[in-house]
């Protein structure tokens, strides 16, 4: 919650950022996230401290590389000590690039005498409640200041509609991805057996110097398991690469998570090892009499 004005900072620059008073939840209701530095503490609201939070824009426009916890700025000759630098997702048609300054609802209400708040934010725990609770914020407001009107937004359909259409993707994606494990799977299976049916007689001299049957099943494995280790990591690098490319051109968040990887390539070499074990089990019980005359 908290008043939103206009107001000018001056270092060895004069950006005009959004001039912002919230409390110590504004974090946990924005979404922002802090990058450097702390927020607001109840300790600060109740002693009036003069202090700041500002964006990551803000803190690049006024203090470039260095950083910018610990410094004073100034807003309209009132100096605030920067107590911690915030990253804020910028909307790419906003018109306002000089940044963001937060400062303390309780500083900011006994320098300008004004107790007034412009807007409340609610956060939710779960996405599907944000409608009756936006309807008993606003019941709470009209009952405690009967005369005025509030206004109430969200942008929750926009973002179940768009979880939505995530998890339609991802459930498209694992039918594919599934249906590629099967044909793989069979491919494997396919090559496999040709690799047998052709060295029926390599079979059979390494069963007659003494391999056991053990010893040609566990051959075969491995060979199965290399080939499907290889495609995957092919597979794996080819994504990561193309996930890249689209990101970098698209301007979209990504970052390589081991653990999808881990899962991919744990699921190539099961079908890879599946796929293979009927061949191998085929190629340990050869006769070595029958396979030397092949």
């Amino acid at each position: 919650m908290g008043r939103a004005e206009r107001g000018a900072v001056s270092r060895s620059q004069r950006p005009s950022p959004t001039f912002v008073a919230v409390d110590t939840d504004y974090l946990r209701s924005s979404g922002n996230r802090l990058q450097a530095g702390r927020f607001f503490t109840s300790a600060d609201l109740a002693a009036y401290r003069p202090v700041a939070v500002i964006d990551q824009m803000l803190a690049a426009s006024l203090f470039q590389e260095l950083s910018a916890v610990g410094e004073q700025i100034y807003v309209n000759r009132q100096p605030f000590t920067v107590v911690g630098v915030i990253h804020r997702k910028v909307n790419p048609e906003s018109t306002n690039r000089d940044g963001l300054l937060l400062v303390s609802l309780s500083f900011h209400s006994a320098l300008t005498g004004d107790r007034g708040m412009d807007a409340v934010r609610v956060r939710p725990k779960h996405l599907t409640q944000i409608k009756p609770l936006e309807d008993q914020v606003k019941t709470l407001m009209q009952q405690r200041y009967g005369g005025h009107r509030f206004y109430t937004w969200n942008n929750v359909e926009e973002i179940l509609q768009q979880q939505e259409m995530l998890t339609l993707t991802s459930r498209a994606l694992a039918a594919v991805g599934a249906i590629s494990l099967l044909v793989g799977g069979v491919g494997i299976a396919n090559i496999m057996i040709a690799a047998v049916t052709e060295r029926t007689s390599e079979i059979g001299i390494r069963r007659a110097i003494g391999a056991t049957q053990q010893e040609i099943l566990v051959q075969f494995v491995l060979e199965a398991v290399l080939l499907s280790s290889m495609g995957g990591l092919v597979a794996i690098a080819s994504v990561h690469g193309l996930t890249l490319l689209v990101a970098q051109q698209f301007d979209l968040p990504y970052q390589f998570n081991p653990c999808t990887a881990t899962v991919a390539m744990s699921s190539a070499l099961l079908v890879g090892i599946g796929a293979s074990l009927f061949p191998a089990l085929r190629a340990s019980r050869l006769d070595p009499v029958t396979a030397l005359r092949e």
